[in-house]
């Protein structure tokens, strides 16, 4: 069986690479036309009355969200250059983007499979001087269409403008509810025509944009093929961390430079009161393209209070049972929250030895003075699963999911099923892949944990 992390399985399904989704990594196949939605109808229906010059404010009705929110803006006093970063905001339930650029007095130009919401555009070397256009979609699981274009963005290009080249950071921590991850993900917009991208974790940001940094302040190392890199070890450091990406050809020459260093605090010694253990539903991501430092896409961000992520992608119950000590011991806790098992129980590992894991973790919780409290588990979506991943799941999972969430319910838990219906398969509106939640998931995840805190440790959020 293989265990997978939530990165863009449909970035790799469209370029027909293997995928870097996890440990033992799937074999990704394309969508079925069969199974398109009725979002796709609606969206590809649309094009007509575009075409034909209708208000967009009378398309967007057509659609089920707005367009995106352009961020980015090019002034004749702030000029773009020949290779400008356009970005907007995310669509909810996006899982690709769609650029349209028109140059001066040029030709459109589309650009499709742009899985992050930033795009490095590669302008004509012939453009002049003047102002361009551009405008952006959203796109779900198959490239269809779901928001209208955004409006026209005017954007004045100087082609004399020569910025420093380098993959723009997406991931912010630190800067909120649940944003501190044991084990960060990076995220960047990726630089167009580069073929692979180096990561540095770095204990100063003193250090030169076009070098790689000396070894006394490097704490890791690492290499991406996309647009971002799942961390393998944990960070960890009473001081303030940073890391720093750069890009390079397919012959690993350097095309331009680091960005700059962005900072991370993952501080032991804060004193966090809860922490939050388990597989990728608790590291986070979701809807494919997005991952756990895309902070819709966790539960964490939701909660009333906030808490220290120690999720890793890619768990079964034993690798989270077998990293209790290194990960959680570290933080001081008094409360755990706990969920772990489903990459376990879709494949073919024994409910018998998943409740094993799940009872040894609880000790270990009591032997250091820390309250476990268990989440149940929310149900999978086998179609789902295969149609993202060309992933089997065991015929009974439905069997060995009621069985470890019978346990759960012996333990101090948190009851998902309030929000979470489990007489169903998961439904494709709260996790595309069947078996990532998205952001509405993650927030009915949220809603179960902060209704139930009070009745579960006897802590309202003024004794917290």
């Amino acid at each position: 069986m293989s265990v997978f992390r939530t990165v863009s399985v449909f970035i790799l399904i469209a370029l027909s690479c293997t995928p870097a989704l996890a440990r033992t990594p799937a074999t990704p196949v394309n969508a079925s036309h069969a199974t398109r939605t009725a979002v796709h109808a609606k969206a590809a229906a649309s094009e007509l009355p575009m075409v034909q010059g209708i208000p967009l404010d009378q398309v967007r009705e057509l659609y089920d969200q707005e367009p995106p929110h352009i961020l980015s803006h090019y002034t004749e006093e702030q000029p773009a250059s020949l290779r400008p970063v356009l970005r907007w905001d995310k669509v909810k339930g996006a899982v690709s983007y769609e650029v349209e650029i028109t140059p001066p007095q040029m030709p459109s130009q589309t650009i499709r499979h742009i899985f992050v919401p930033g795009y490095n555009a590669v302008l004509p070397a012939n453009t002049q001087k003047g102002t361009a256009t551009w405008r952006v979609r959203a796109l779900d699981f198959d490239y269809n269409p779901i928001t209208a274009y955004s409006p026209e963005e005017p954007m004045y290009v100087d082609p004399q403008q020569q910025p420093a080249l380098y993959p723009h950071p997406l991931s912010k921590f630190n800067t909120g509810n649940g944003a501190t991850l044991l084990y960060p993900v990076y995220n960047w917009v990726p630089v167009t025509g580069a073929a692979s991208y180096k990561v540095e974790i770095l204990t100063s940001p003193d250090v030169m944009p076009d070098q790689d940094a000396p070894d006394n302040l490097v704490m890791g190392r690492g290499t991406s093929h996309w647009f971002d890199w799942y961390d393998d070890s944990p960070r960890m450091s009473t001081q303030t961390l940073y890391w720093r990406v750069r890009a390079y050809t397919k012959d690993n020459q350097p095309l331009g430079v680091f960005c700059p260093p962005q900072p991370m605090m993952i501080n032991p010694d804060k004193p966090y009161i809860i922490g939050t253990l388990g597989d990728s539903i608790t590291h986070g991501g979701g809807d494919l393209s997005y991952s756990p430092s895309d902070w819709e896409f966790s539960y964490q961000h939701y909660l009333d209070f906030d808490t220290i992520n120690l999720g890793e992608s890619g768990d079964t119950s034993e690798m989270t049972r077998e990293r209790f000590e290194k990960d959680v011991l570290p933080f001081h806790l008094k409360y755990l929250i706990i969920m772990t098992g489903s990459n376990s129980l879709r494949g073919w590992t024994s409910v018998d030895d998943v409740i094993s894991d799940l009872a040894a973790i609880k000790e270990k919780c009591l032997d250091h003075d820390i309250q476990p409290i268990f989440l149940t588990l929310p149900p999978i979506n086998p179609a789902n699963i295969k149609k993202a991943f060309d992933e089997p799941t065991a015929e009974d999972w439905r069997e060995r999911f009621q069985k470890v969430n019978a346990w759960i319910r012996q333990q101090p838990h948190i009851d998902l099923a309030a929000k979470i219906p489990e007489d169903q398969e998961l439904p494709t509106a709260l996790g595309i892949d069947g078996i990532h939640l998205n952001s509405t998931g993650k927030q009915l995840m949220a809603e179960a944990i902060n209704e139930q805190w009070a009745s579960v440790t006897g802590e309202t959020q003024e004794t917290r």
